[in-house]
């Protein structure tokens, strides 16, 4: 009996591993923008210029405690609709008082693009939604 259920075990390992196979091969996740109208790859030089942009720019302001008003952020603050609707509308009080004007278009791209790899209800490979 036991020997049957290690063997139960060592296959659903197995198959675990290999139905998250394809999330670590480096598969491509491509994401519609709704603020540039496009529909653009998820790749790593957006996601990790995204990463440091925010983290001089945004988390320069947005952290606990701060003295200059800003609400606290962090990544998964928003969901992934959310982060869109943020750059889309720019009805952000950092939008609207001319902070974004020191980014680019593309600069603030990537910083979408960062944010909605990271919004709060990002795809999780480790989580049941994994799963067909």
């Amino acid at each position: 009996m036991k020997k049957k259920i290690a063997v139960i075990v060592v296959m659903v390992a197995s198959l675990t591993f290999l139905s998250h196979a394809h999330v670590f091969a480096g598969e491509t996740v491509y994401r519609f923008d709704p603020a540039t109208q496009t529909s653009r790859a998820m790749e790593f030089k957006n996601t990790f210029g995204g990463y440091k942009l925010y983290k001089s720019n945004c988390k320069s302001c947005h952290y606990r405690g701060n003295d200059k008003g800003a609400q606290y952020m962090n990544e998964d603050s928003r969901t992934m609709r959310g982060w869109n609707a943020v750059f889309f509308r720019k009805n952000a009080r950092c939008a609207k008082d001319g902070s974004w004007a020191n980014l680019s278009a593309e600069e603030l791209t990537c910083v979408n693009d960062y944010l909605y790899s990271t919004a709060y209800d990002t795809w999780d490979p480790r989580t049941n939604r994994s799963c067909g």
